[in-house]
């Protein structure tokens, strides 16, 4: 298992990625609206914040993004958390969240947020 920073050479599976994930809890994949962010992570994250996958053989399991939500104040917002279904309850998730708090840390930001839904209630354990 490798924790990279996204490429945009990634997009295409992340985006299978995302369809698989969000069809996991009911929810159907909408890059063009309400997934927007993930569909162009290289607009939405790069410059912004960071944006990183969990790979398995060079295939996206996981990912997790920190996005700047206040930059004088030093805040955070934790972003697009998922492991795939098939993967979760491996420790997977806290690895990256793990990660992301430590990168969140040595940029020297003073608080990280986030929000999540009923559909995700499986993470909140770790938040």
């Amino acid at each position: 298992m490798d924790i990279v920073i996204f490429n945009v050479d990634m997009q295409e599976q992340v985006n299978c990625f995302f369809e698989k994930c969000f069809s996991a809890v009911g929810i159907p994949y909408s890059p063009k609206d309400r997934h927007a962010d993930v569909a162009n992570i290289e607009r939405y994250y790069m410059d912004n914040g960071c944006f990183w996958c969990l790979l398995d053989d060079g295939k996206v399991i996981g990912t997790i993004a920190i996005r700047k939500i206040d930059d004088a104040n030093k805040i955070v917002e934790l972003k697009r958390m998922f492991v795939l279904p098939e993967f979760q309850g491996k420790g997977y998730g806290r690895l990256l969240l793990e990660h992301a708090v430590k990168y969140a840390q040595t940029q020297q930001y003073q608080k990280i947020c986030l929000d999540t839904r009923k559909q995700f209630s499986v993470a909140q354990h770790l938040y």
